[in-house]
């Protein structure tokens, strides 16, 4: 009398519930997000912008969110992700035999960035050689329109540019985009 034994229905619902529901986690979209990737080799010590890298979509997660600004630390070839690690620290040190200032400067430069000073004379005399110039940490205290940061120099060009920051003829160039 098999055909009176009690069929195993619950075993068979339960086995496709449990299938039903492994397709489900597999087919449920992941939580996307873009990040860059770089479109180029970079040299190490560029000043990133936008147009050196590609934005890619990444699960979320993945790699933790990084903003596309400042200097990079290490040279990226072209494909590798844009991460926290391989930019230059918030804390650039002033290089050997160089010493510090605070100076006023234009808006929006980062630690690190390359600057020229071009330090005036009394009069039109003829035009010295530019000085450069590593920003070490801007100071944006929102209070007055002009902005500060403390710039590192040359030591032999210290006199130069403290005089000419003094008498207000010291002019902080940077270069255009960045």
């Amino acid at each position: 009398m098999l055909w009176f034994a009690p069929r195993p229905y619950l075993k068979w619902a339960g086995a496709a519930a449990i299938v039903g529901v492994s397709w489900f986690i597999q087919l449920m979209p992941s939580p996307v997000t873009l990040h860059p990737f770089a479109g180029m080799d970079i040299p190490a010590g560029a000043e990133l912008s936008d147009d050196l890298f590609e934005y890619r979509e990444i699960p979320e997660g993945l790699l933790p969110a990084t903003a596309v600004h400042g200097i990079l630390a290490v040279p990226l070839s072209r494909g590798d992700p844009l991460t926290s690690a391989v930019l230059a620290g918030t804390n650039t040190v002033v290089p050997d035999g160089w010493w510090a200032v605070e100076l006023e400067t234009p808006p929006g430069l980062l630690p690190g960035s390359q600057v020229l000073l071009v330090a005036g004379g009394d009069g039109p005399a003829t035009a010295a050689e530019p000085i450069p110039g590593v920003v070490i940490h801007p100071m944006a205290e929102g209070r007055d329109p002009v902005e500060r940061a403390l710039i590192a120099v040359p030591a032999e060009q210290l006199a130069r540019v403290s005089t000419a920051s003094a008498y207000g003829t010291l002019t902080v160039a940077v270069a255009p985009g960045r």
